[in-house]
């Protein structure tokens, strides 16, 4: 009787590592599977990095992705995390767009001289001098 209740311990140990283990393993698997395939250009996608950005194209393994304006970077398909379903809606797009606007515009009424050296095409030094001029007036704050 002892050596069958052994036996049912570990036929019940096998079960219940399955259940909390492989099941759900493969469920995991199963919808990262569904991800992959909704992967093409077009798609949103969210990278291991925090990134969001659009697949450009797909090489195989490689998909390239745009995470801004002019900005494609290669990665492995594995870097990315979830193809997001949703983008921002177009109103509050343009409600951001009216937003950055007008924080751009507050952001240019602070522009000082060390900012338009930096902008030019001025020499470098010419720059890092107006620089340290700018820090020793305003006493090393920024």
């Amino acid at each position: 009787m002892k050596g069958s209740s052994s036996i049912l311990f570990l036929i019940l140990l096998v079960v219940v590592f399955y259940v909390l283990i492989l099941l759900p393993q493969r469920r995991q698997q199963k919808t990262r599977a569904e991800m992959m395939k909704k992967l093409g250009p077009g798609a949103r996608v969210m990278t291991a990095a925090g990134l969001y950005g659009e697949i450009v194209q797909m090489q195989g393994d490689i998909a390239i992705v745009r995470i801004a304006d002019g900005v494609e970077v290669e990665m492995d398909q594995r870097a990315i995390v979830r193809v997001v379903e949703e983008g921002p809606a177009p109103e509050a797009e343009e409600a951001v767009d009216e937003a950055d606007e007008d924080e751009d515009e507050s952001l240019n009424a602070g522009h000082t001289h060390a900012d338009e050296a930096a902008e030019s095409d001025a020499d470098p030094s010419e720059a890092s001098r107006e620089f340290d001029e700018h820090r020793r007036e305003h006493g090393g704050q920024m």
